[in-house]
């Protein structure tokens, strides 16, 4: 009976502060987690733990007609298989000690560069969130459609950064949960903001793990 419980995704797990945290939630959050945390160690596992959480997120999002949120999964699916060959693939020059990957870091015109992407991410997917329940019915009128594209904008460029071993991702992963964390709260949620805070954890974790991993890098060379 536990077992068929479990596997029927849509029933509630458990209440926490009067709302209701399904079984498909709950084994997104764990999914997430356990994604972050192999990452922080830069460990390539992380991606193939990403893919079922990629899943489980657009099982979700459809669930709760978060459409939206829904349609970027595929595309942070096509992020991360990228990034999975990136760092199990690289160059001879790119190697680390375990084949893998190195830890760089982005130059100042990189850094550049990647801000203007995180400013056209926002105001094109802004954009378009303003004219999605104007193409379909389906689609509800966004509440939020520039700050839901800042969210949306600085999940893409962190998973773009990850994806090439750039230490940078964790800035503006850290970025991304503080305000998670304050908007959570500001909601009224309590299941989330205590998720978002250990995903932050994690973040400080792997902005660490890396700047060490990078130090021993270059004693190598």
């Amino acid at each position: 009976m536990i077992m068929k419980e479990f596997f029927n995704l849509h029933n509630i797990f458990f209440v926490i502060g009067g709302q209701g945290i399904s079984y498909l939630e709950f084994c997104a959050v764990l999914f997430g987690l356990t994604s972050v945390f192999m990452a922080s160690l830069a460990r390539a596992v992380n991606y193939w733990i990403g893919f079922v959480y990629t899943a489980l997120l657009f099982m979700m999002f459809l669930q709760k007609n978060l459409y939206t949120n829904m349609l970027l999964q595929p595309i942070s699916l096509a992020i991360n298989i990228y990034g999975l060959y990136r760092w199990t693939k690289p160059r001879k020059d790119e190697k680390n000690t375990r084949n893998q990957l190195q830890i760089t870091f982005l130059n100042n015109r990189q850094r550049l560069m990647y801000l203007v992407l995180l400013v056209s991410i926002v105001l094109v997917w802004g954009f378009i969130l303003t004219r999605l329940h104007l193409i379909s019915e389906a689609f509800p009128p966004a509440r939020s459609p520039f700050l839901d594209a800042s969210v949306a904008g600085l999940m893409l460029t962190a998973q773009v950064l990850a994806a090439q071993k750039k230490w940078e991702c964790w800035v503006f992963w850290i970025a991304l949960n503080i305000g998670n964390v304050i908007l959570y709260i500001s909601a009224g949620l309590v299941f989330m903001p205590i998720v978002a805070a250990f995903f932050l954890a994690f973040n400080v974790i792997g902005i660490i793990h890396w700047n060490r991993e990078w130090k021993k890098q270059k004693q190598i060379c």
